[in-house]
């Protein structure tokens, strides 16, 4: 016996969608984070979602521009530190 074939993908020339579930959810990486922000950025705009679908990944879009934001923060205020340093004054507390 074999195993029946799955389904086509409907939408063979797209992107294929992200697995979120089993993507690092927990990644620090700015680069990643972004990566993942801007395909879910593309798959919106080529409108071939359903709108639940495209309400997820809106979702999940506006949490990986968060944590982006987030990061970024994080970076400023080190280099702020960093600049402080430099010109002599002491790390702020």
């Amino acid at each position: 016996m074999t195993a029946p074939d799955p389904q086509p993908d409907a939408q063979s020339d797209a992107q294929p969608p992200l697995d979120f579930d089993s993507a690092s959810a927990e990644a620090e990486n700015f680069e990643e984070l972004f990566a993942q922000l801007e395909t879910i950025a593309s798959q919106l705009e080529a409108g071939s979602l359903g709108l639940e679908e495209s309400v997820a990944l809106y979702e999940r879009g506006m949490d990986l521009a968060a944590r982006c934001q987030q990061l970024l923060g994080d970076v400023e205020q080190r280099i702020e530190v960093l600049r402080q340093q430099a010109n002599g004054g002491d790390k702020p507390q």
